[in-house]
């Protein structure tokens, strides 16, 4: 199994910082340590960048891409991730950065879909606004894109073919989030429906994802905790 990670500077206008950076490493260390080979997508930027860190070593393989070949609104940060999904032609994990993996993780291999979790919403506007397919079929549950891949490709190149279009125009500022998890999310469980794909959730108790905002003032601690016992080996247990 593929397993990928991605980062779209946006022109450079969009670097980490330090915090940022110690906590990708242990995603990616963490994920090296469960056994599997990872390989990172980034824009041109992003490789200079990346390149007087210790970071970019970690990974078996780098990607240089071009996101900004695809005029989008800024707002889509995760518009990258919808055209690296699209460029995959073999079973795949992308991984985002902000993710942990306990050493009994193991990735399923029968999966045409594999994520994260999948989840019950509420049916928002920006769902409605940003949907694939026009129909008044719903999903019973969201695929969450934290952890997010399989073997099914056609299902991420439709997804992606409809966000390079979608994404030009920028989203309702007063409901911006529902509509990044829309043209993510919402229309990846439309198209997993209509297809009739197997989607496979990933044993919850085999990471931890440190979602949201604040990352540094909520898990601070817990971060900073793992990062030395996996880097540091003279580290007093």
């Amino acid at each position: 199994m593929k397993v990928i990670y991605s980062y779209n500077s946006y022109g450079g206008k969009n670097t980490p910082g330090i915090w940022w950076l110690k906590m990708a490493e242990l995603s990616v260390q963490s994920m090296k340590n469960c056994g599997y080979k990872v390989e990172l997508y980034v824009d041109a930027e992003s490789e200079k960048y990346f390149t007087g860190e210790t970071f970019l070593a970690k990974f078996d393989k780098v990607h240089v891409v071009d996101f900004m070949q695809f005029p989008h609104d800024a707002a889509y940060w995760n518009f990258g991730k919808l055209y690296v999904y699209s460029l995959q032609t073999e079973p795949f994990l992308h991984v985002d950065f902000d993710i942990y993996f306990k050493p009994r993780f193991k990735i399923p291999e029968d999966g045409n879909i594999i994520t994260e979790q999948l989840r019950d919403y509420g049916y928002v506007q920006g769902f409605k606004d940003s949907k694939i397919f026009d129909s008044n079929k719903i999903p019973a549950k969201l695929i969450c894109s934290g952890l997010l891949g399989g073997d099914f490709y056609l299902a991420y190149r439709d997804l992606f073919s409809f966000a390079k279009e979608y994404c030009k125009k920028p989203p309702k500022t007063t409901e911006t989030m529902s509509y990044l998890v829309g043209v993510e999310e919402f229309n990846l469980s439309q198209i997993a429906d209509f297809y009739g794909l197997k989607v496979v959730e990933l044993p919850k108790d085999s990471f931890n994802h440190w979602q949201g905002a604040n990352k540094r003032e909520r898990y601070g601690s817990i971060i900073c905790d793992l990062y030395y016992r996996t880097f540091d080996k003279n580290l007093h247990r």
